[in-house]
């Protein structure tokens, strides 16, 4: 009678032994997967708004501070320019002989209005004839006078030229004759601009303490905004 034999059970190798794989659970997937980072992003975006505020509270004072520098450099570059204009122009009255005055009198009108500056150059008062607009001390040597020319004549001195001038708002000429070597033959006239000559001129003390003050403003450095930055 044959006996039945089982097989004896394997023995286990301790080296090939694997340890039970744990099996992620619904809850934990929820915790570890995509869920979780969308929940850090939408964490991470609560705090964007913040930075993004100061980021334009930062790009608008630098606006602000280019647009002074801008302005300040426009000012300095429009008062060089009209510095090197004026040197220019005083330069050429001087080697031109030219020299402009203001008519405080309505004597020439229409023509010629009060407050008019008028530009002259110096020529020998022989070259000038009748019609022509001269400029010439007074009589009494109490100013100059600009009217037109209506008579000439040489001077009993052979050097001088007597001179009738008479302005075109008057009905007769000048009471006395004028007696020169020299006029001021007006070549063109500014309307207006001779008031603001005379008010710089009765307003020194004003007129230079409104550049001063416009000096300093164009001249102040403009300051960067922001304290220091923390670290971390």
């Amino acid at each position: 009678m044959t006996g039945l034999h089982t097989a004896p059970a394997p023995a286990t190798d301790p080296a090939t032994a694997t340890a039970p794989v744990p099996v992620a659970t619904r809850r934990d997937r929820g915790a570890s997967g995509p869920g979780a980072r969308s929940g850090g992003a939408r964490a991470g975006s609560g705090g964007a708004p913040a930075r993004s505020g100061a980021e334009q509270a930062r790009s608008g004072g630098d606006r602000a501070r280019d647009a002074a520098r801008l302005a300040q450099r426009g000012v300095l570059d429009l008062a060089a320019v009209l510095g090197a204009l004026s040197i220019v122009v005083s330069v050429l009255c001087l080697l031109l002989g030219i020299r402009p005055a203001v008519v405080i009198s309505g004597s020439m009108e229409p023509g010629i209005p009060v407050g008019s500056l008028t530009v002259a150059r110096t020529v020998p008062a022989e070259q000038v004839g009748v019609g022509d607009v001269v400029t010439v001390p007074r009589t009494d040597g109490d100013g100059l006078v600009t009217h037109r020319v209506v008579g000439t004549a040489p001077a009993d001195d052979g050097r001088s030229t007597v001179l009738e001038l008479q302005g075109d708002a008057n009905r007769d000429p000048d009471l006395r004759p004028y007696v020169v070597t020299e006029v001021g033959h007006v070549l063109t006239t500014v309307p207006g601009v001779g008031t603001l000559v005379q008010l710089l001129q009765q307003n020194v003390a004003a007129a230079v303490a409104v550049l001063l003050v416009v000096t300093v403003l164009v001249t102040a450095p403009v300051g960067r905004a922001g304290g220091r930055r923390s670290a971390g």
